[in-house]
């Protein structure tokens, strides 16, 4: 499957999912942000790396679509601009504090700057509160996935790469789209 048909797979569920469970809004949204979160999930899991421009168009469509009167966190979202800048400095400052951390531990890179920048973008779509969430999803993830590989290949090497940023792309848009089902009423 080539990365345009994964990524247009991937938007087609999204909205499919969105159409039938939310608004018409937020079912573009649902769409958008798949089609946004599948690209980055695809270049990190071949290249080891998020480009600059995929997570500046995630914080410009976010910040767009809430400067048009559409919150991503929600329908019912009360947020100010600097609320959304807030959110997305605290889940990027999080992971950054977790970079640096396990530099100064190990001596080496765990984490790099792109899965930092996504992280600062993924809080504008779904504040500082639900981006723990991000994080448990991604991390389970990522580890259910060495465990399937060490069960296959017998072992992991202390010095092998996780591109983290493909658990973490998928685990932004389920967990906001788990965030809509706090605010919405099926239609």
């Amino acid at each position: 499957m080539t990365d345009l048909a994964a990524v247009a797979l991937a938007t087609l569920a999204a909205l499919a999912i969105g159409w039938t469970t939310l608004p018409l809004p937020r079912a573009l949204l649902a769409a958008t942000l798949a089609a946004m979160m599948a690209s980055v999930t695809i270049e990190d899991w071949r290249n080891f790396r998020v480009r600059d421009s995929m997570n500046i168009a995630l914080a410009a469509v976010g910040i767009a679509v809430f400067l048009f009167g559409i919150d991503p966190l929600g329908s019912d979202a009360v947020r100010s601009l600097l609320t959304v800048i807030m959110d997305a400095a605290l889940t990027g400052g999080a992971l950054l504090f977790v970079r640096e951390a396990y530099f100064r531990l190990r001596g080496m890179e765990g984490l790099g700057l792109g899965d930092v920048k996504l992280a600062a973008a993924a809080g504008i779509w779904v504040g500082w509160q639900q981006f723990a969430l991000v994080v448990f999803f991604a991390t389970l993830a990522a580890l259910l996935f060495v465990l399937v590989r060490t069960s296959r290949q017998g072992h992991w090497p202390a010095t092998a790469r996780i591109p983290y940023a493909s658990f973490l792309a998928p685990a932004i848009w389920l967990s906001w789209y788990l965030a809509q089902w706090d605010k919405i009423t099926l239609p």
